[in-house]
């Protein structure tokens, strides 16, 4: 182990120094990117900060509930590059039971534990609803992917494993993956964490980064869920259009 004396403490720099925001790393990560993939869109807080950033690129936003949709559909109207499916993102195609949550934002194919319901009290289950479930591997050429570089980004409470597994081919030609990673159980029955970064590593997928998306369990400091961006081995497609 090397002891640093106190000039080596001194001259460290502060904590905060030159950390880099979500917002900045985004903007590096789209630079080479011509479409995104917002599984899990509901209103469509995503998309508008993928324009935030930066990207003018078409992006694919899917939210399964058909309220929400509604708020997303409005919120893309005046946006032409900006394209809304009202389906759930899944292992295949056909149909699925989500169940429902008053704020929307925990809609799930999964039900919720009894952590998830502690932590936000306000998301109370609010009936379920049968809606259209879409695979990315049958996706794929219908949305015009095909050599172009890609980033899916995937929250989709719970259900971002067996979106995954039903890519089939077509998840390695993705450039980016960002999807939500939960720490403890949130749904009964999802993957646990070290599933999914299993799955992700046999695949070939390097991180690139981890964010904290949610202020943790304020009883125990837990820290709940992240938001994981990860890089496939080929890195996508080298041939796209060029970036708008």
């Amino acid at each position: 182990m090397i002891r640093q004396g106190p000039q080596a403490v001194r001259d460290l720099p502060p904590q905060s120094e030159n950390l880099m925001t979500s917002q900045e790393r985004r903007r590096l990560l789209l630079q080479d990117i011509d479409v995104v993939i917002d599984g899990g869109a509901n209103g469509g807080q995503y998309a508008k900060w993928m324009r935030a950033c930066g990207f003018r690129g078409e992006i694919f936003s899917f939210e399964p509930a058909s309220e929400t949709f509604g708020v997303l559909s409005e919120a893309a109207r005046s946006d032409d590059r900006w394209h809304c499916h009202n389906a759930a993102l899944g292992p295949e195609d056909g149909e699925a039971r989500l169940h429902l949550t008053r704020t929307s934002l925990g809609s799930s194919l999964f039900r919720r534990t009894e952590l998830h319901s502690r932590v936000w009290p306000r998301d109370v289950e609010a009936g379920t609803e049968l809606v259209p479930m879409r695979s990315l591997r049958s996706l794929w050429h219908e949305l015009g992917c095909d050599g172009r570089r890609v980033y899916l980004k995937l929250d989709v409470e719970g259900a971002e494993l067996s979106v995954l597994e039903g890519s089939g081919p077509v998840l390695d030609r993705i450039a980016l993956l960002e999807l939500e990673l939960s720490l403890v159980d949130m749904h009964h029955g999802a993957p646990a964490f070290h599933e999914v970064i299993n799955f992700l590593s046999g695949r070939g997928f390097s991180p690139v980064a981890l964010e904290q998306n949610h202020n943790g369990d304020d009883t125990t400091g837990q820290m709940l869920m992240l938001d994981g961006i990860f890089r496939a081995p080929g890195a996508g497609s080298e041939d796209g259009p060029g970036r708008q």
